[in-house]
């Protein structure tokens, strides 16, 4: 009889970070033999025909994978369910980036780390995206943990000739670019300060360019006054959310990815960045130094002076530029699809065996 191996996830978005790779893990499962489906309490209407209501899930399936990133009710599901239990942990951000911004999302983050606490005892083994959320599980106990990073598709289109064109007009400042969701622990702020520092010290007339949702609209409201404050109005665009083809296009066309988050469970753009040879200047936080490796310029410290001081000597030494580069590349294909989807199926045999 085959061995079923389903999914729960409180979300399920063909656009989300998490979606896509709840997504690729269904793929993989089915294609190793397993019957395979997802379960979630909110669907996207393009999977409405493709995945399953949380009250449909089958009393008598032997595993449960339960895609784990933010507090919600279908923790509890799983935990009670007779079936074997493995979570695939994506991090959970820390309440004191979420508290003052977001009361609704505060309460989630509590639920959410509360439950990493609970779940330890009844989940037989943890899949984490980077050393960094491994490393939180196991300080919480859980018995069993690996590292596999997450699954996605690094974005590959053709550029947007639009959008390239847009950055090529600015290309006598030096074009300096973020990929992530307006939220705190991104740090926007500190973006926006690093670069006003630079532009000040340097005499640079640098341009910033930020592609990304908006999170917590008082975040948000706080970002913009940071803007105006530092008269850089002129000297940052906020980009929003944007087609494969734009994204590519930033990728390809501005000169700097700059990335200077506190709090980063693996960091996707950051490896999106190196891939397309954009070389990148990131602070030392959470997973995003083990994300970038050796592939980019790690600070230590993100006092905009000194990320002033790191923008200014790339943007004028062509040779480190093309080390990084060349660095970037290489460590860029470490995530590369295949080699983790390959990763994840060997896991998959180890722990279920053969379907």
């Amino acid at each position: 009889m085959t061995i079923s191996v389903h999914q729960l996830v409180p979300t399920i978005s063909p656009r989300d970070a998490v979606g896509n790779h709840t997504l690729f893990v269904r793929s993989l499962l089915r294609a190793a033999g397993y019957d395979s489906d997802i379960f979630s309490m909110f669907r996207h209407p393009d999977l409405i025909g493709e995945t399953f209501y949380i009250d449909q899930l089958p009393a008598d399936a032997d595993a449960l994978i339960y895609q784990f990133s933010i507090g919600s009710p279908m923790a509890d599901r799983w935990a009670q369910h007779g079936g074997r239990k493995f979570i695939n942990y994506h991090n959970i951000t820390p309440v004191e980036f979420i508290g003052k911004w977001d009361g609704l999302l505060e309460a989630e983050v509590e639920l959410g780390r509360d439950q990493m606490r609970r779940l330890a005892s009844v989940c037989e083994h943890a899949i984490c995206d980077s050393d960094f959320n491994k490393s939180e599980l196991d300080s919480l106990g859980y018995k069993s943990t690996t590292t596999i990073p997450v699954l996605f598709d690094i974005a590959s289109a053709n550029p947007d000739a639009s959008t390239l064109k847009s950055i090529n007009k600015k290309k006598s400042a030096l074009q300096i670019l973020f990929v992530g969701r307006i939220a705190p622990n991104k740090a926007h702020h500190d973006l926006i300060a690093a670069v006003r520092t630079f532009r000040d010290v340097y005499q640079n007339d640098a341009h910033l360019h930020i592609v990304g949702t908006n999170g917590p609209p008082n975040y948000r409201k706080m970002v913009d006054a940071v803007v105006a404050h530092a008269d850089m109005d002129d000297h940052v665009t906020f980009h929003g959310s944007v087609s494969q083809e734009q994204l590519v296009a930033f990728y390809q066309g501005t000169d700097i990815f700059l990335c200077v988050s506190d709090h980063e469970g693996f960091c996707v753009p950051v490896v999106e960045a190196m891939h397309h040879q954009l070389p990148v200047i990131a602070y030392n936080s959470s997973a995003v130094g083990e994300t970038v490796g050796q592939g980019g310029l790690l600070l230590n410290d993100k006092h905009p002076l000194t990320i002033a001081a790191a923008l200014d000597k790339l943007s004028k030494e062509d040779s480190l530029k093309g080390r990084l580069r060349m660095a970037g590349v290489k460590r860029a294909a470490y995530f590369d699809r295949e080699t983790t989807s390959n990763q994840f199926t060997k896991e998959f045999f180890d722990l279920l065996g053969s379907p």
